[in-house]
């Protein structure tokens, strides 16, 4: 099956021993699905969707992790004074458990005594 006549537009007109012809362009993204379904090895989407609530924890690499984390950290301080995430990160990487009740009892300015 030929596939030049169906996704070809016109393109600019030639002369070939005196006829008037036209020089067929393709589309870039025609181009791409051709190349694709032709090999698919090659041209195949390089999209992997992952469904989170499916994931693994033991299988992600340390670097996932970290990332995963900083995420996580980030997200459940923001707002909060750069003192308690400072000491957040101090609790982390000495491997103890954090949590924000914890912090903020920790982190807590000291009322000036009288």
């Amino acid at each position: 099956m030929a596939l030049s006549g169906r996704f070809s537009i016109r393109g600019r007109q030639v002369y070939i021993e005196g006829k008037p012809l036209f020089e067929n362009r393709r589309a870039e993204q025609v181009l791409l699905r051709i190349a694709e379904a032709r090999m698919p090895e090659k041209y195949k989407p390089r999209v992997e969707q992952t469904n989170l609530l499916d994931l693994d924890p033991d299988k992600l690499s340390p670097e996932i992790l970290d990332k995963l984390a900083e995420h996580l950290i980030n997200k459940a301080l923001a707002g909060k004074p750069p003192e308690m995430i400072e000491e957040a990160r101090k609790r982390i990487e000495a491997g103890e458990t954090v949590t924000i009740e914890e912090l903020e009892r920790v982190t807590k300015p000291e009322e000036p005594k009288e």
